[in-house]
């Protein structure tokens, strides 16, 4: 399905050409014509490009939402992953401005919304940064630029995408993300800072409280996360403390059904073990050392393994993997039962800073066995 076109010699989406008008098909040359954002068997369709039936090059009979018959159009990803969110808000939010590249002080999001008024819980509307070349932005310092100009924002990467369709459940509204602190009254309305002030002079009254109250707040018998890192957006690794007070190495990721996560019982070893996964990782995936596509295996080329300590009757390894040559890198962590021979693991797309993760997971680790073994004090 395209998602890209030529018009007037230069590159097009969708959102930039009006119903009626042709465009050039980058790939074969042939014209395409616009497709209006629809449902088909419920399922949504976002606006796209589809090559003109009437020509003989790509004739589809008109009948079929992708078009081109032999020539699949030319659907840069990151071309494709604005066009079908600005469908998405287009059809979400019908009375709203949305415009590509648009500007909130100084910043241009991929897709911005406005909304006409405030919006609860949007505020001034919505910023959408689509994740695809650009692993390197600092998530945290432009979120917090939209939050302070009252936008709120949706990182998406390929895992938030369809064919056709976007994932939007993951925005970071502005409420309650960015309520003012309210311990500081500045920002507020004179009459509500009156009203805050203190009038008469504090009480100061002594209540004992009660054995159970202190006892709520007792964590033995539950999982207790220590350390968590991110490897890719909505999704990290961690080390969790289980309720039988074993010290785990895990993962978890963000999902359309609410999430999904693995916990390893990890051992002393394992800190070395990561730190070496982490430092061939930056080699051969993001690195010099990465191989040619033309010397990788045309699905699943693995590229690093690591094989953690595991248990006596469980084998563990953490992996990164090429799912097709050009593709991106996938981290996987996975276990196995010897006894049984069932298995279970997690899969995600790893970013750049997660080498920087992975060390930073070690030293937490072997910090975290040292201080069970009562030879270091965590800092």
């Amino acid at each position: 399905m395209p998602y890209l076109g030529i018009r007037n010699s230069e590159e097009v989406i969708p959102p930039q050409v009006s119903d009626g008008s042709t465009v050039r098909c980058p790939t074969c040359d042939d014209k395409m014509y616009v497709k209006s954002s629809h449902y088909r068997s419920g399922s949504f369709v976002s606006r796209h490009f589809s090559h003109n039936p009437d020509n003989s090059t790509g004739s589809d009979g008109g009948g079929s939402d992708g078009g081109g018959g032999e020539c699949p159009g030319e659907s840069d990803i990151h071309h494709k992953m604005k066009a079908i969110s600005y469908s998405r808000l287009e059809e979400e939010f019908p009375d709203a401005n949305i415009e590509l590249e648009g500007n909130v002080n100084g910043r241009f999001a991929d897709v911005l919304l406005t909304f006409p008024e405030p919006r609860s819980p949007y505020g001034e509307g919505i910023a959408v940064e689509a994740q695809y070349m650009n692993k390197g932005k600092d998530i945290e310092g432009v979120t917090e630029h939209y939050f302070e100009h009252s936008y709120s924002v949706a990182w998406l990467e390929e895992d938030d995408f369809t064919t056709h369709d976007v994932d939007l459940s993951g925005i970071l509204t502005l409420w309650p993300n960015a309520l003012p602190d309210r311990r500081e009254m500045a920002g507020y309305s004179d009459v509500i800072q009156s009203l805050w002030k203190e009038t008469t002079p504090p009480v100061e009254l002594e209540v004992p409280i009660p054995g159970e109250y202190w006892a709520s707040f007792d964590k033995s018998g539950e999982w207790i996360t220590i350390a968590e890192r991110d490897v890719k957006v909505r999704g990290s690794i961690r080390i969790v403390k289980s309720p039988t007070d074993e010290i785990t190495f895990g993962a978890s990721k963000a999902t359309r059904s609410g999430g999904e996560s693995l916990q390893v019982q990890a051992q002393p070893g394992d800190p070395d073990h990561l730190r070496e996964f982490a430092e061939e990782v930056e080699s051969v995936a993001f690195g010099d050392a990465r191989p040619a596509p033309e010397k990788c295996e045309p699905e699943w080329h693995d590229l690093a393994t690591a094989w953690l300590t595991g248990t006596d009757n469980v084998v563990v390894w953490l992996s990164a993997t090429l799912p097709s040559p050009t593709s991106d890198v996938v981290l996987q962590l996975g276990k196995k039962n010897k006894l049984t021979g069932s298995s279970d693991r997690i899969s995600m797309k790893m970013r750049p800073y997660a080498v920087d993760s992975l060390h930073e997971i070690a030293d937490l680790l072997e910090r975290a066995f040292a201080v069970e073994h009562g030879t270091t004090v965590l800092k």
